[in-house]
């Protein structure tokens, strides 16, 4: 009898000590819940910025008499910056070359510029060729030029018409190859800007032969 009291005694006393551990494993706190989400909106915020701010390089491989030329420029607005705000600038790269387009959003304003290698031995060679068509209109020939610190053929050409102001190419050998880069802008009389853009480019343009 004794027995059966002292084992019901015992039961007793272990479903009270079951039950005193299950309360005292409260929930966690709202507010701690909270700040854990908080801080997870706040991470996935701030890889969604680093993504916007990482740099995108135009890379364009292009092969001529068997060889290959690999032209890198780093992202354009990471070392131009227009004298105009509120420019669109986009970049596109094809199989002949690397594209720029600076546009505001009415269409009054826009600025192309085209880059690629050539086949010639020489910007020199490659300006006298274009020239021979050109023997009656000097305007349209090209002419050792300088932009910045570097030298080369070139020939700028206007136009009357509205939608077509300036173009201003300029060829020269550039690390065994030659280069041309050319500067497009419609809309607009002042042409300050194209130089400039042209010399940053050639300044944070970098080419590989192989």
């Amino acid at each position: 009898m004794n027995n059966k009291k002292l084992f019901a005694s015992a039961l007793v006393l272990s479903m009270f000590f079951g039950l005193t551990a299950c309360s005292s494993e409260k929930p966690e706190d709202t507010k701690v819940v909270e700040k854990k989400e908080e801080k997870k909106e706040e991470k996935k915020e701030e890889k969604k910025e680093e993504k916007k701010e990482e740099s995108t390089d135009a890379v364009l491989v292009r092969e001529i008499s068997s060889k290959t030329y690999t032209v890198t420029i780093p992202q354009l607005t990471s070392f131009y910056t227009p004298s105009r705000d509120g420019l669109e600038v986009k970049t596109e790269v094809n199989e002949q070359q690397i594209t720029y387009t600076l546009e505001d959003e009415f269409g009054d304003f826009k600025m192309a510029i085209y880059v690629k290698p050539i086949g010639a031995d020489s910007a020199e060679a490659y300006a006298n060729r274009i020239n021979e068509g050109f023997k009656d209109d000097e305007s349209e020939q090209y002419k050792p030029s300088t932009v910045g610190d570097f030298n080369g053929f070139r020939q700028v050409t206007t136009s009357e018409n509205p939608s077509f102001k300036c173009k201003d190419n300029l060829l020269l050998d550039f690390e065994n190859v030659v280069m041309s880069v050319t500067v497009e802008q419609f809309n607009d009389s002042d042409t300050s800007d194209m130089e400039v853009a042209m010399n940053a480019i050639l300044g944070n343009m970098k080419v590989e032969v192989k």
